[in-house]
């Protein structure tokens, strides 16, 4: 089974907590053992990909994180942690993790991020599971692609495959925007490298396609996927998985 990488190392200054605390640490509604319940995202975003099979984890961190890193040990195994001892960007976020992953497939999902649905998490897993040594991007229809990555893709049958991804296009050759969540062929370790005074994840992609890894792109709505990386929006996010949370439960 795949391992699953979380980066929560970010300073969350967009979020209103201006270091404080960690944006990954803020509480959204889940569901826990037929009750409704507040946890932190990081906490929602392990338990999701635990209930759709993973065991294994790697969580990146600011070294001085350590209220997070507490937390974590005390309520779960299985976790590997990694330091970013300097905010270069996502990419080398994930860059961190290359030896506890192993030169490995992997799934990545960003820490302030989720996708409510669990039955698509679940089908997620197991195609990526199926084919490791292919990229797989979830992708969203978005209005204002140019804040985003974002694909070209072609339908091949059943399948939507990838040819290219860029980081915040002029000019965007779809509305097509990458969600935060990505099971990835190892070739994109290797291929993150410095642009400009950050490292970014979308172009370690995009040459990892050049490079002849199949891509596949799965789309979702876009109202599924919820973040607290933005302070205005968060009272949103608590409305949103506090609705999913009561369906899910209303349903069992």
């Amino acid at each position: 089974m795949l391992k699953c990488l979380i980066t929560a190392a970010g300073l969350g200054t967009r979020s209103g907590l201006d270091g404080r605390s960690r944006k990954e640490m803020l509480p959204i509604y889940d569901y826990r053992g037929g009750k409704l319940v507040l946890r932190p995202m990081v906490d929602c975003i392990i338990t999701q990909f635990m209930r759709a099979g993973i065991k294994e984890f790697v969580v990146v961190l600011d070294p001085k994180d350590h209220a997070t890193r507490d937390y974590l040990k005390a309520e779960f195994k299985g976790i590997d942690f990694v330091y970013q001892e300097t905010k270069n960007g996502f990419g080398d976020a994930v860059r961190q993790a290359k030896n506890a992953l192993k030169d490995e497939s992997f799934i990545l999902n960003a820490g302030d991020g989720i996708l409510l649905d669990q039955e698509f998490i679940t089908e997620f897993v197991r195609k990526a599971a199926d084919a490791p040594l292919e990229n797989h991007l979830v992708l969203m229809e978005v209005d204002n692609p140019k804040r985003y990555g974002v694909a070209s893709c072609s339908k091949e049958n059943d399948t939507l495959r990838v040819s290219a991804v860029v980081e915040k296009p002029e000019v965007p050759p779809s509305n097509l925007a990458l969600c935060a969540l990505y099971a990835l062929n190892p070739k994109v370790m290797e291929n993150l490298e410095e642009t400009g005074k950050n490292i970014e994840l979308t172009p370690a992609i995009n040459k990892s396609i050049t490079e002849g890894v199949l891509t596949n792109g799965v789309k979702v709505d876009r109202a599924l996927w919820v973040s607290v990386g933005i302070a205005e929006e968060y009272a949103t996010v608590l409305k949103r998985t506090l609705d999913y949370s009561k369906k899910v439960l209303s349903a069992t």
